[in-house]
């Protein structure tokens, strides 16, 4: 269960090379990564194009949305 003041940002659009230390490097300048995780197809295994980021402090969501984001060579 996420603590009271914890926010998860969906990441969509991301390139099928990201991978979860890709998206918590990126985002980690904004605030503390608690967890970040790709969605992948359950019999494949490859990335289904999104994921999370979740922070231990809704305000660097707050900050992360104030930006536009280039993830992978991908906006």
């Amino acid at each position: 269960m996420d603590a009271p003041d914890q926010a998860k940002l969906f990441v969509g659009g991301i390139s099928w090379d990201t991978n979860e230390e890709t998206l918590r490097d990126h985002f980690k300048k904004y605030g503390d990564v608690v967890d970040s995780v790709i969605m992948r197809d359950r019999n494949t295994g490859s990335t289904r194009g999104f994921g999370f980021v979740l922070f231990s402090d809704s305000s660097a969501s707050d900050k992360a949305l104030q930006d536009k984001h280039v993830i992978s060579g991908r906006t």
